[in-house]
């Protein structure tokens, strides 16, 4: 096994944009935004699609099919960035969710549309692998965290856009439009992202042997049983889907539970808990996202393109959240992120609340209620997420 080259912290570039890192910080960004923009604009238009293919009772398999395919190609992309030139390997990830995109776009049903969708996830899986690998790999320490940061703003830009633009093409031309407009998009991002990769060094110092064959039969484990498990409640007669559903969680609980650190189920400082913390925050947020949506549109009267601007106010009070508990953590250190983490899920649960509240007191969903009560729930997350 060939040793990792550590280089003169003094000869390292002072800055993710010097001319060295330039093109792969550029192309970085814009393959994450890629990612992040369809991730967005899906759930905005979701309503229409749904009704258009006739999905409403798959609705959530719409999210579904991307989910379970992108842990497969997060994992197997993760280990071949090892093995493969990383070029080779982002390159195709972003051909299958180009060829996803335009599968969705062209499918006459909604079977074949969810094939579209797991093409997308699994080329997104890959692109996000391929994406942190390398900054883990040709990235100083003194500059990995100012580029993590960096990434993490290239979700500002199509939360801010992707909702308005998306639905308004879905609403007065049709939701393919929406992703065939991925196609010249990746189109542009391809040759302007692979210089950058093409001069990536692939990691030596550890070996993708045994471990990561295990670690990718058990990706694929974890997304059959998850599926087998989100089925199972869908069957008829109730005994089968009892059955079914007993049988995707036995499946389901010891895949997750080898994948995650020991001790993540029990909480176990430091590590596993806050992989715990950090997956329940933001899965909540995913799934009343996706619903509130389809709930504004269905019982508020409201237009996807007016409901996508909820998920654009979300997104700034978000920001705001990260970038206070940002300063607020250099102002006091460690010792204030226990009370960030407990007001962060404060916020979230108190917004997350007065949604609730609205449907089961008044039976209805009234746009400014949804607006205030996911301004609330966003700024909860950005403060407690990234504590």
């Amino acid at each position: 096994m060939t040793p990792r080259l550590h280089r003169d912290p003094a000869s390292a570039p002072a800055s993710i944009w010097a001319r060295e890192h330039r093109s792969l910080t550029i192309g970085s960004i814009l393959a994450v935004t890629i990612v992040a923009l369809q991730g967005i604009t899906v759930a905005t238009m979701a309503p229409l699609l749904a009704d258009d293919l006739r999905a409403r009772s798959v609705y959530g398999w719409i999210f579904t099919s991307f989910i379970l395919p992108q842990i497969v190609g997060t994992v197997l992309a993760g280990q071949e960035v090892d093995r493969r030139p990383p070029a080779q390997v982002f390159l195709f990830h972003l051909l299958l969710l180009a060829i996803g995109c335009l599968v969705s776009a062209a499918a006459p049903s909604v079977q074949l549309f969810f094939v579209g969708r797991a093409l997308q996830g699994f080329g997104s899986g890959g692109v996000f692998a391929c994406v942190y690998a390398t900054v883990s790999t040709n990235y100083d320490d003194r500059l990995r965290p100012a580029m993590l940061a960096t990434i993490s703003t290239a979700f500002v830009v199509p939360s801010l856009l992707g909702p308005a633009i998306s639905g308004v093409i879905a609403e007065q031309y049709s939701w393919r439009f929406v992703f065939l407009g991925f196609l010249p998009i990746i189109a542009v991002i391809a040759p302007l992202t692979m210089p950058g990769y093409r001069r990536v060094t692939r990691r030596t110092d550890r070996a993708a042997g045994s471990d990561g064959s295990s670690r990718l039969v058990l990706s694929v484990l974890l997304a059959g049983a998850t599926g087998v498990f989100l089925t199972g409640p869908e069957l008829r007669p109730w005994p089968l889907a009892l059955v079914v559903t007993i049988a995707g969680l036995g499946a389901l609980a010891p895949a997750l539970q080898r994948l995650l650190p020991e001790g993540t189920f029990r909480a176990r400082p430091v590590l596993p808990a806050a992989i715990a913390a950090r997956s329940l925050l933001f899965g909540g947020f995913i799934v009343v996202e996706t619903y509130m949506i389809f709930s504004l549109k269905e019982f508020g009267g409201v237009s996807v393109a007016v409901a996508g601007t909820a998920l654009t106010i979300g997104s700034l009070t978000w920001t705001a959240g990260s970038l206070a508990q940002a300063r607020w953590d250099r102002i006091s250190g460690p010792a204030g992120r226990p009370f960030r983490m407990n007001l962060g899920l404060g916020l979230a649960l108190a917004g997350t609340a007065s949604l609730l509240g609205c449907i089961v007191v008044f039976r209805d969903i009234w746009y400014p209620v949804a607006v205030a009560g996911w301004m609330t729930t966003a700024l909860g997350i950005g403060l407690a997420y990234p504590t």
